[in-house]
């Protein structure tokens, strides 16, 4: 199952580092990113050239998470029902 959370912009630089998670929790929100974290779960991070933003110098990341079918991912894609993909 994959369910899609959001997208952020960031520096390139910072595609691939801690930085990149830093940024992912504070789209996704801190409980979420945990979640995922806790259950081992599989992030899925899409980088493109940004639209808004300079493009050599900023991405966009869409975040999507990819998971078993289990009880908690379940109960998961069901808090997150609307970005079920």
């Amino acid at each position: 199952m994959k369910v899609h959370l959001g997208s952020c912009e960031y520096k390139w630089t910072h595609a691939n580092t801690s930085m990149e998670q830093m940024w992912i929790m504070r789209e996704v929100g801190t409980e979420t990113y945990k979640q995922v974290e806790e259950n081992n779960w599989k992030w899925i991070l899409e980088h493109t050239a940004s639209r808004t933003l300079p493009a050599d110098i900023y991405c966009c990341c869409n975040i999507s998470v990819e998971m078993p079918d289990t009880k908690e991912a379940t109960h998961f894609m069901i808090k997150h029902s609307e970005k079920v993909t």
